[in-house]
């Protein structure tokens, strides 16, 4: 977990961070991409149908809860960090999506990533998502324990949720595509990251882009965790909802508050851009507050918005350019998520606040 000690290794003017990154693109990237996106809409209608209900997203199906929040941009923050949404200090209305990451909804206690997508409101500029060139909306998406963390590129991970389909044969598929070295690399990787993994608070966890997007003329990966006093978890029974319910005991008592750093790009050894098995050897720069406001979970009008905010869309790429994601794991995500979100009908792009309380009225 980040320590509020890491944040003191802030880069100064004169250290100002390498602009030096370059991706590499394959030449079957599109057809690749596509492919995936086909694998992830059928897994979507399959999983429709075995449990009889609506069109889930492809990953992160599961709602924990959504809110209204608020995005805090930091004041004195280096010049190599003033770019997009970052340019200026400000508070932008947001809306969060806490989620577990697999593609239908399991008991909380079941090992698997968990994700927040925050959604910003009043960004101007042109997005890069076709259709949506002319919201003012921007999309920052992070996960823990995450299955992308372990793999080096999107192959990888395609093969990584085809061999996952039959855990008897897990191990035998994953090698026949990528290598018997790497798929007990992955495996390894994925035991101690995911399986082993103790979630016992969405509060609590440290969440990261894993791959890494531009801010500006650099490339940062960014990380969203507990702001220093976050209060550490109860014990409490492992229910199919615990996640959910140890967040509304924590809002009832207080507000949640998060913190948005980033690490900027070094060389292509500690801070690979094509690469996402590799953590980031790289300072973490504080740029941003996320307050959300205690609140009752239970409440008809929270429960009215969270339903909406689930609705919403949320997507790395719905960002202007400054904010492009980068890496072919991003690259894929744009054509994955895209498909996924048309095919479930998703809600359109909020223009302000009023838009979710209207709707959830």
């Amino acid at each position: 977990m980040v320590q509020t000690a890491d944040l003191a290794a802030v880069p100064t003017a004169a250290q100002s961070p390498s602009t030096a990154w370059r991706e590499v693109v394959g030449a079957s990237e599109d057809t690749l991409f596509e492919g995936f996106a086909r694998e992830i809409m059928a897994s979507q209608r399959e999983v429709a149908a075995k449990t009889r209900g609506p069109l889930r997203r492809g990953f992160h199906a599961k709602l924990h809860a959504g809110f209204v929040a608020e995005f805090q941009v930091l004041t004195d923050l280096p010049d190599h960090a003033r770019f997009g949404v970052f340019g200026e200090p400000r508070v932008f209305p947001a809306l969060v999506r806490f989620s577990n990451g697999e593609p239908a909804p399991r008991p909380d206690k079941h090992p698997e990533p968990r994700g927040v997508a925050i959604k910003l409101i009043g960004v101007h500029g042109p997005k890069l998502l076709p259709g949506q060139e002319d919201a003012i909306t921007q999309d920052f998406l992070a996960t823990s324990h995450s299955v992308t963390s372990t793999v080096r590129n999107v192959e990888q991970f395609m093969a990584f949720i085809r061999a996952s389909r039959n855990r008897l044969t897990m191990l035998f598929t994953l090698a026949r595509a990528v290598g018997a070295r790497e798929a007990f690399r992955i495996l390894r990787a994925l035991i101690s990251t995911v399986l082993l993994s103790r979630v016992r608070s969405m509060a609590r966890e440290q969440f990261s882009s894993t791959a890494p997007i531009k801010l500006g003329p650099y490339a940062v990966k960014f990380t969203v965790c507990p702001a220093e006093g976050t209060e550490p978890t109860e014990r409490r029974p492992l229910t199919p909802n615990f996640l959910r319910d140890e967040l509304a005991e924590r809002l009832r008592r207080a507000d949640l508050m998060l913190d948005f750093l980033v690490q900027f790009y070094v060389d292509d050894t500690r801070t690979p851009i094509e690469d996402t098995s590799v953590a980031w050897d790289a300072p973490f720069v504080k740029v941003a507050k996320l307050r959300i406001p205690n609140c009752d979970l239970d409440h008809p009008l929270t429960r009215a918005i969270s339903e909406e905010v689930d609705r919403l869309s949320f997507s790395p790429w719905h960002a202007t350019e400054d904010h492009r994601p980068l890496g072919n794991i991003m690259r894929a995500r744009r054509v994955a998520y895209q498909a996924s979100s048309a095919l479930r009908h998703h809600s359109p792009e909020p223009t302000d606040l009023r838009h979710i309380e209207l709707q959830s009225t």
